[in-house]
């Protein structure tokens, strides 16, 4: 007489390699792409932060702009960020951040402070962008930070920007 119990023991082994096989599949596909994703956002968030730092670090145009006439926004004059362009580049981002973005032609939130922190209107100030944030409470998976250095007040001075979605 034939045993039928080791043929479904069989077809039961065939069946769970099968599907073994197919999470494994579905596993790597989802890691390959997250991964690209994952690098894709990286370099999108670190285009965008760099596109600000030029912008910021530059003398802006035109020369003497203001809200109503920038075309790119800068703070620096004589090769130091100059205190009244620092103030205008704070109270635009007060008054309308969102056209900030469009002027700087990027997509992604950003904040911008210095080491130490700055004194703009005679208050002091912990940073200069998105009006709603302090670096206590960015709240992102995807945040990249970009440092530079300048010279402020006559002195050497560490800025940073956070940039993210």
């Amino acid at each position: 007489m034939i045993s039928r119990k080791g043929q479904t023991w069989g077809l039961d082994l065939i069946m769970a390699v099968f599907i073994f096989v197919i999470g494994v599949f579905v596993f790597l596909i989802y890691s390959i792409n997250y991964s690209g994703e994952a690098t894709e956002t990286f370099e999108k968030l670190s285009y965008d932060g760099e596109i600000i730092m030029k912008s910021v670090l530059s003398e802006g145009s035109p020369k003497g702009w203001d809200e109503s006439n920038v075309k790119v926004i800068g703070v620096i004059s004589d090769n130091k960020i100059n205190q009244t362009k620092l103030e205008q580049f704070y109270n635009f981002t007060l008054s309308d951040y969102d056209k900030t973005k469009i002027v700087f032609n990027i997509k992604y939130d950003y904040y911008l402070t210095f080491k130490e922190n700055i004194t703009l209107h005679g208050n002091q100030v912990e940073g200069i962008g998105h009006p709603n944030i302090s670096l206590n409470n960015i709240d992102s998976n995807n945040l990249i930070k970009i440092t530079r250095f300048s010279i402020y007040n006559n002195t050497p001075a560490t800025i940073y920007l956070y940039v993210w979605e």
